[in-house]
């Protein structure tokens, strides 16, 4: 195992606060538990469950959820746990995501949750009627959870990692204690039954972000002051780019693949080339196996635009017409708008460079 953490290199415990300092880290911002000198990314990416109650200013777009692949290197399609997912309107399929209404996920529950609980269902319900008449018939009052589940298990390890997906648990805080609770649809207030994850979006169901946000109260004291180091750099963007390299530059597409590999091998996610759904077709192929390797790796580290920048994939993958702030099952809640200038596919070149010498000319989308 080339990364060296004290939990085992695993890549779920690798930005964990003990791992701050491990070899994977080449170059960091360092925080300390102080304010001004800590990490406030728990307060814009955490949850109101989340220690010091934080707000979830960033969700995580359905694109990326949707990219990570199965564990084998195949490609996740909803149609292969839930089919005919895709023959109903977007905002439709929210029926597939809300919760059980009757057996084992509400058993002991008082009467009063299981009222509260079945009046936020019935209410979703109506409205997806208006849209589809026929809606209930695709609603499981109970298994509607553990089907979706489905959905997000035996997938790559780093979307567990990265992204508090429908139904799995996050630990939380409540009274200074940890409190553990779980991504619900509809969200129902606490009651000393129901400890449903709130969020100041609880109106709307979002990814949330799990990476770099603080769960317990064991490792954080001020929700703007994380104690945990944030990368700049480290080694398995090093890999990333070396194999980017080869592939950019006419080098030789297996040790790009092995470099690419060593990526995967450590997430615990099927190699290149090992099984038909992971094999390498040319250099084309390849280049968008290492562009996705990377989406998948760096949620919230702060590399993704950048990424989509460099290679001129920004308005195309992110702010395409018909994308933008998505609830989970893709309706859209607020469009993307490409505007250009700081948007472009090309850095400004500095004012002062254009005022000393006439003949340069501001880039495209640039005054």
């Amino acid at each position: 195992m080339w990364v060296r953490c004290l939990n085992t290199g695993a890549y779920t415990f690798l930005f964990y606060l003990a791992n701050e300092q491990c070899e994977e880290m080449i170059f960091t911002l360092q925080h300390t538990a102080n304010v001004d000198y800590g990490s406030d990314t728990q307060f814009y990416c955490g949850t109101r469950s989340s220690h010091g109650s934080c707000w979830n200013t960033y969700v995580i777009s359905p694109n990326i959820v949707d990219l990570y692949e199965c564990a084998d290197g195949s490609k996740f399609d909803w149609e292969n746990y839930i089919p005919g997912y895709s023959d109903l309107p977007l905002d439709a399929r929210e029926v597939f995501f809300l919760r059980d209404t009757e057996g084992p996920a509400i058993a002991g529950y008082d009467a009063d949750a299981i009222r509260r609980i079945k009046e936020k269902v019935e209410g979703r319900l109506e409205e997806l009627e208006k849209e589809v008449p026929a809606i209930r018939n695709y609603y499981l009052p109970s298994g509607n959870e553990a089907r979706i589940k489905k959905a997000y298990e035996n997938r790559d390890p780093r979307l567990a990692a990265n992204v508090i997906t429908p139904y799995s648990d996050y630990v939380g805080s409540l009274n200074s204690q940890d409190y553990t609770v779980t991504s619900r649809w509809p969200f129902v207030e606490m009651t000393e039954e129901i400890n449903d994850l709130k969020s100041d979006t609880e109106s709307v169901f979002y990814y949330l972000h799990r990476k770099y946000v603080y769960e317990g109260v064991n490792e954080i004291d001020n929700r703007v002051a994380g104690p945990t180091d944030f990368p700049i750099i480290r080694y398995a963007d090093v890999l990333l780019m070396w194999a980017e390299a080869l592939i950019e530059g006419g080098g030789d597409l297996g040790e790009a693949t092995a470099l690419i590999n060593e990526v995967r091998r450590r997430a615990g996610v099927a190699e290149l080339n090992s099984t038909p759904a992971t094999m390498v077709t040319g250099r084309d192929n390849l280049r968008e196996r290492l562009r996705n390797e990377r989406r998948f790796e760096f949620v919230n580290e702060g590399i993704n635009y950048f990424d989509e920048f460099r290679w001129g994939t920004l308005k195309e993958t992110v702010f395409y017409e018909g994308n933008g702030i998505m609830k989970i099952w893709g309706s859209i809640r607020a469009p993307y708008i490409w505007k250009g200038g700081y948007m472009a596919d090309t850095w400004a070149i500095p004012l002062e460079e254009i005022q000393r010498n006439p003949n340069i000319k501001p880039n495209p989308g640039w005054n």
